[in-house]
C-alpha cells in the first residue's frame, strides 16, 4: 500500500496548511527463523503446518528451549510478533507428556481472554484425534453453575484475569486444590499493563498466589509476555518474585511503515486529528486514532460525526467506561470490517484482535515510547506497508518532539515502574492473605517484622486479629477480598440516564475521576453524545445524567495543600536541597469552567461544592535557596509565577524519565511552605501510597530541570503558552505564570552551590517493630473509688410465649444477679425484690453486662417507667460488634479467654424455673455474672479478648474500652 495519497491529501488541505512537518520511513525487517522446532511432538508439528507455520520464529523457539530448561521467562517483542506461541507450544508439549497438567493463563482484559480462547479452539480442533486437552474461561461473566464445574474438575488450561484470580480463586483456594497441585505454568500476558497502581495491586496478588502455591507444594514456571520496555528483567522479577531470563530479539518480520508528524499550531488538536482521520477514511484506509483521555476520545468522535455525517455509521469511539456489551459489539464490528475507523483511548492499545489496520493516528504523544510503538504496532498486520501519524498538540511534550523529531525516533524505551512499598495497597491485601492462610510470624512470603507498623495499624482498625500466642494473624472481618478494588481508586460509579424509563446505566467511571468529570453541572460525553450531570450521589456511587444539546465541555478548578509527614532521603543538587518523603495531599474543588467544545473558548466559571479529597503519597521537593526571592524581585520577576511555571513544565516532561502519564503525577508550588520556612516546589504521585514516579524524579532531578529549562527557553512565545509553561490540568487557571522568571530561576538553581545540609534522621522500621507492635494494647483496671456493677438476669417466660423478643418487658424476672465492685460480692434478686435491684443500679457509676441494653434492661422496663437507658451502661456485646463488625456469644468468648464456659443456657434456665428449681437458676445466673466480670477484667487489663473462629483457632479481638467516657455519662445523669 502506498501512503503517498494520504500525504498529498493532507498537504492539499487548506485548513492543515503546512502542518506536515516530517515524513520518513521506518524500515522493515525480514523474518528470522529457527528450524529445530521439529523436536516437538508430531501432532503439534502437523497442527502448525495446517496453520501455515512451517518454521518457528527465533524468539518462539528460544522461549520453548528455555522453558524446557526449567527457566522463568519474559518475552519482550513487538506487537503482532506471535508471542502467544511462546506459551502455547510448551503447554501443549507438557500436556502431551503429562495429561493432568494445568496451566493458568492470565490476561488483563476479558477481550484478550476471548481472543486466546478462540485461538485455542483452533488448536483443539486440529489436535482432536491426537492430543485432547480441555480449556475454560473463568471470569465474572462465567455463570455460577459453570464455575462450580470448572472448580470441581479444572481444565488443562484455565483462562482468567487478575481480578478473578484475586476474588474467585485465591479467596476460595480450598476448592482449587487440584488446579494448584497440578499447575506447571502461569502465563502473564501484556505484563507491561501491570504498572502503576494496578501493578502495585497485582504484585500483592502474585505474592499471595505464590504463598498458596507454596502451601500446596507447587512450583510452576512463569511465562511473561510484554511490550518493549527498557527493564523487562527487573520489572518481571519484581512482580512475580522470581528470577527471569529475557527474550527480546524478535524473529518476526516487521513491515515497512510511513511515519508522519503533523503540527498545526493554529488549529486545535481535535480539529487536526479530525481532518487527518477524515482523509484516511476517504482513501479507504482502515484507521485507528489513539487519544490520551476519555474526553478527547469523545470530542474527536463527535467532531467527525458532525462534520461528516456520511462517516457516522462507519466509525465509533471506544474507551473504558463503556458497557461490556458495547465494547464487544465494537470489537466485533472492527474485526468483521463493518467499521472502518475507531477513536480510542489506550483501551485498544493491548493486543485485542480487531483485524488488520492501515493507519494509526496518535492524537498527541502518548506519554511514553513504549505506548507509541505499541500503538504503532496495531497497523500493518497484513504484512503490507502502513502509516503512523503523530499529531502534536499544544502541550509541552508534544511541542518538544515537534522540534526534535529525530530525538523522538531515537529515544530509548522507558523503565516500567511498580511500587512494592505502597503501604496503602499493602493494608488492603494483608487481611486477604490472612483469610487465605493465617499470617505467621515466620511467614515465608510476608515479612511480618518488616511490616510490623502496618500490621499494628491494621490491628488497631480491627482489620487483623492476633492469635492468643501472638504469632498468627487472622482477618478482622469476613471476606476481606471484597474490599479490594485492583483497578479503580475509590471504587466505580454507575452513569445513569434519567431520561430512560428503565433508568439503566449507560456507562461507569472510576471513583478517583468522578469529582473531575461528573460533578454536578459537568458535561459527560458518551459515544459522542453529551449528557448534563444532574446529581453526583457519593453514598450510592452513582451519577445521574440527562441528554444535553450544547457544544460545551467542563473542567474543574481546584486548590491543593500538602503536608510533609516523613522525610525518607535528602541530597544536595546544585544550589538547592531536594528531599524524598511521605506527603499528605489535600485537594479542594472550588469551581469549574465551561468551555466551547471545539474552540476551547472560556464561556463561564461556576462555583462548586464538593468534599475535599486527601490521601497520603510519596513525593519529592526542591527547597529553594533563601535569597532567590530577592534575586527575582531585583529583576522584576514574579516569584510565584516563576516557580509555578517550572512546576508545570517539569511535570509535562516527566514521561521522559519513567513509564507514566502526566496525569499520574501532581505538583504544587509554595513561596513559603509552613513546614520549611522557605519556598519549595513539590512533585508527588497522584495515587495513595505512591507508584514510584516521585522516586524516579528525585534521583533524576538535575536532568529533569535541565530539560525543563531547555523546553521553556526554546519556545518562541513571549509570555508562556501550552507548549511550554501552561498546563491543561492546572487547578488555578494557569495563574500566575512568569516564563522569563522561570528560566532565570532555573539558571540560578543550576549555577549556585548549596550550603551543607544535615540529613534528616529517619527511624528505621527495625527500630520501630517492638514499640509499634507492643503499643497496640493499653492496660486498665477498675477504679477502686467507683461502684461498678456486673449484671445479668434470667426470665420466667420465653420470647415465643410473649409474642417475640420485642415484648421482652412481658417475660418477667425469675432471678437477677449483681456483682458490686465496692462490696466485692454477688447479690441476687427475684421478682419480689425488683425495686431493690433498681435502687441498687441507680447507685452505680457503671453497669456492665452482656447484651444488657437490648434484653436485660428491656425486661426490667416491665417494672418501672424510669428511663433505664439513661444509666451508665457498658454493654460488652456493643464493644464486640463495634470492634469486630459482628456478634459473638458469651460462651465463645469465655471458653477462649478464660478457659471456662457457661454452665448452662437460657433454655435450660427456663426449664429449671418451670420445674421449681430456682436454686439452679440462681446458681446459673451467678455463674454468668462471674464470667462477664472476669471477661471485663481481662479485657481492661490486656486490651483484648479471645474467641474461637470457624477454623478452631483462638484469635485476639482488641477491645480498647474507654471507662472515662462511661463515668462522664454518670456525672451528666447526676447533674
Amino acid at each position: 500500500m502506498n501512503l503517498n495519497g494520504l500525504a498529498k491529501a493532507i498537504n492539499s488541505d487548506p485548513l492543515l496548511g503546512n502542518s506536515l512537518i516530517y515524513r520518513g520511513t521506518l524500515a522493515g525487517r525480514e523474518a528470522s527463523f529457527d528450524y529445530t522446532h521439529y523436536e516437538l511432538p508430531s501432532s503439534i508439528r502437523t497442527a502448525l503446518s495446517v496453520q501455515g507455520i512451517q518454521r518457528l520464529y527465533s524468539h518462539q523457539y528460544e522461549a520453548l528451549h528455555r522453558l524446557r530448561n526449567g527457566e522463568n521467562i519474559v518475552v519482550v517483542t513487538p506487537t503482532a510478533s506471535g508471542k502467544s506461541l511462546s506459551y502455547v507450544l510448551p503447554l501443549l508439549e507438557r500436556i502431551e507428556r503429562e495429561p493432568e497438567t494445568t496451566g493458568l493463563l492470565l490476561f488483563p482484559l476479558k477481550a484478550l481472554e476471548q481472543d486466546q480462547s478462540a485461538k485455542l479452539d483452533v488448536w483443539q480442533q486440529l489436535l482432536k484425534n491426537d492430543l485432547i486437552f480441555s480449556k475454560a474461561i473463568f471470569d465474572g461473566d462465567t455463570p455460577s453453575a459453570i464455575r462450580q464445574k470448572i472448580k470441581k474438575s479444572p481444565p488443562n488450561l484455565l483462562i482468567s484475569n487478575p481480578d478473578m484470580l484475586h476474588m474467585g480463586i485465591l479467596a476460595y483456594h480450598q476448592g482449587w486444590e487440584k488446579l494448584f497441585r497440578r499447575l506447571r505454568f502461569i502465563v502473564l500476558d501484556e505484563l507491561h499493563a501491570y504498572r502503576g497502581v494496578f501493578g502495585s495491586h497485582i504484585l500483592q496478588v502474585f505474592k499471595r498466589l505464590k504463598r498458596l502455591l507454596h502451601y500446596y507444594g507447587s512450583r510452576p514456571q512463569f511465562v511473561c509476555l510484554s511490550a518493549t520496555i527498557s527493564n523487562p528483567a527487573e520489572f518481571a522479577s519484581g512482580l512475580i518474585g522470581e528470577r527471569v531470563s529475557v527474550i527480546k530479539e524478535s524473529g518476526a518480520p516487521v513491515p515497512e511503515r510511513d511515519f508522519m508528524v503533523l503540527n498545526a499550531p493554529e488549529m486545535s488538536l481535535s480539529g487536526t486529528v479530525t481532518r487527518a482521520m477524515t482523509h484516511a477514511l476517504d482513501l479507504g484506509y482502515k484507521t485507528i486514532v489513539f487519544t490520551k483521555s476519555r474526553v478527547a476520545t469523545e470530542i474527536i468522535y463527535r467532531s467527525i460525526k458532525e462534520s461528516r455525517p456520511d462517516l457516522a455509521s462507519r466509525i465509533s469511539s471506544y474507551r473504558a467506561g463503556f458497557l461490556p456489551e458495547e465494547r464487544r459489539e465494537i470489537e466485533h464490528d472492527l474485526s468483521s470490517g463493518k467499521l472502518q475507523g475507531v477513536v480510542s483511548t489506550s483501551a485498544l492499545e493491548l493486543g485485542i484482535d480487531i483485524g488488520g489496520l492501515d493507519v494509526c493516528i496518535l492524537a498527541g504523544f502518548p506519554g511514553s515510547m513504549m505506548s507509541l510503538w505499541q500503538r504503532a504496532g496495531r497497523v500493518g498486520r497484513r504484512g503490507s506497508p502502513s502509516g503512523i501519524i503523530l499529531v502534536t498538540g499544544a502541550d509541552q511534550l508534544d511541542q518538544y518532539f515537534a522540534r526534535n523529531v529525530d530525538s523522538l525516533l531515537s529515544r530509548p524505551l522507558e523503565r516500567a515502574l511498580v511500587n512494592a512499598r505502597n503501604d496503602h495497597i499493602l493494608k488492603q491485601h494483608l487481611p486477604a492473605a490472612a483469610a487465605e492462610v493465617p499470617l505467621m510470624y515466620d511467614d515465608p512470603y510476608i515479612n511480618v517484622a518488616e511490616h510490623a507498623e502496618t500490621i499494628a495499624d491494621l490491628e488497631r482498625k480491627r482489620m487483623l486479629l492476633r492469635s492468643a500466642s501472638g504469632k498468627q494473624w487472622f482477618p478482622g472481618r469476613p471476606r476481606p477480598h471484597a474490599y479490594v478494588n485492583l483497578r479503580n481508586v475509590g471504587g466505580v460509579f454507575d452513569i445513569i440516564d434519567e431520561s430512560r424509563n428503565d433508568k439503566k446505566a449507560i456507562g461507569s467511571l472510576a471513583g478517583n475521576s468522578v469529582f473531575r468529570e461528573c460533578h454536578d453541572g459537568a458535561v459527560y460525553l458518551h459515544r459522542g453524545e453529551p449528557y448534563l450531570v444532574e446529581k453526583l450521589d457519593l453514598r450510592r456511587k452513582s451519577v445521574h445524567v440527562r441528554p444535553f444539546d450544547d457544544r460545551v465541555y467542563t473542567m474543574v478548578r481546584s486548590q491543593k495543600e500538602t503536608e510533609i509527614l516523613d522525610v525518607r532521603d535528602t541530597r544536595i543538587a546544585g544550589s538547592f536541597v531536594t528531599r524524598l518523603g511521605l506527603l499528605k495531599v489535600t485537594e479542594y474543588f472550588v469551581g469549574y469552567e465551561r468551555r466551547h467544545l471545539y474552540s476551547q473558548e472560556l464561556l463561564s466559571v461556576e462555583p462548586l461544592e464538593l468534599p475535599p479529597q486527601s490521601f497520603n503519597t510519596l513525593g519529592c521537593w526542591i527547597e529553594l535557596p533563601a535569597g532567590l526571592k530577592a534575586m527575582l524581585d531585583e529583576e522584576d520577576f514574579h516569584f510565584m509565577g516563576s516557580i509555578h511555571a517550572i512546576e508545570h513544565a517539569a511535570i509535562s516532561l516527566t514521561p521522559l524519565l519513567a513509564l507514566c502519564d502526566r496525569n499520574d503525577l501532581g505538583g504544587i508550588s509554595f513561596t513559603r511552605h509552613p513546614q520549611l520556612s522557605n519556598g519549595a516546589i513539590f512533585f508527588y504521585d497522584g495515587y495513595p501510597g505512591g507508584v514510584g514516579i516521585a522516586e524516579c524524579i528525585y534521583t533524576s532531578m538535575e536532568d529533569l530541570l535541565q530539560r525543563t529549562r531547555d523546553l521553556i527557553a526554546s519556545c518562541v512565545c513571549d509570555e508562556g503558552c501550552p507548549s511550554c509553561i501552561q498546563s491543561p490540568k492546572c487547578g488555578s487557571g494557569n495563574r500566575p505564570l512568569d516564563k522569563s522568571g522561570s528560566v532565570f530561576t532555573l539558571d540560578v538553581l543550576g549555577s549556585l552551590v548549596a550550603e551543607t545540609v544535615v540529613p534528616c534522621q529517619i527511624v528505621q522500621t527495625s527500630e520501630k517493630v517492638s514499640e509499634v507492635v507492643e503499643s497496640v494494647y493499653q492496660a486498665q483496671v477498675l477504679p477502686a473509688d467507683k461502684r461498678v456493677l456486673v449484671f445479668d438476669l434470667e426470665t420466667q417466660l420465653a420470647a415465643d410465649e410473649v409474642g417475640g423478643w420485642n415484648e421482652a418487658r412481658q417475660m418477667r424476672v425469675a432471678v437477677a444477679a449483681v456483682w458490686d465492685s465496692i462490696e466485692d460480692k454477688v447479690l441476687t434478686y427475684d421478682e419480689s425484690t425488683v425495686d431493690s435491684l433498681l435502687e441498687h443500679m441507680k447507685l452505680a457509676d457503671l453497669i456492665c453486662g452482656f447484651n444488657v441494653r437490648s434484653f436485660d434492661l428491656e425486661v426490667l422496663r416491665g417494672y418501672t417507667f424510669e428511663n433505664l437507658q439513661s444509666l451508665p451502661v457498658l454493654d460488652l456485646i456493643d464493644e464486640v460488634v463495634a470492634n469486630r463488625g459482628g456478634r459473638l456469644k458469651l460462651d465463645t468468648i469465655a471458653k477462649a479467654t478464660l478457659g471456662v464456659g457457661k454452665s448452662a443456657d437460657g433454655l435450660q434456665s427456663l426449664q429449671w424455673f418451670r420445674d421449681g428449681r430456682i436454686d439452679l437458676v440462681r446458681e446459673y445466673c451467678i455463674k454468668d455474672v462471674e464470667i462477664t466480670r472476669d471477661v471485663l477484667t481481662f479485657a481492661l487489663l490486656n486490651g483484648f479478648i479471645l474467641y474461637e473462629d470457624k477454623s478452631g483457632a483462638h484469635v485476639k479481638l482488641p477491645l480498647c474500652i474507654d471507662l472515662e467516657r462511661y463515668f462522664k455519662k454518670r456525672s451528666r445523669v447526676l447533674q
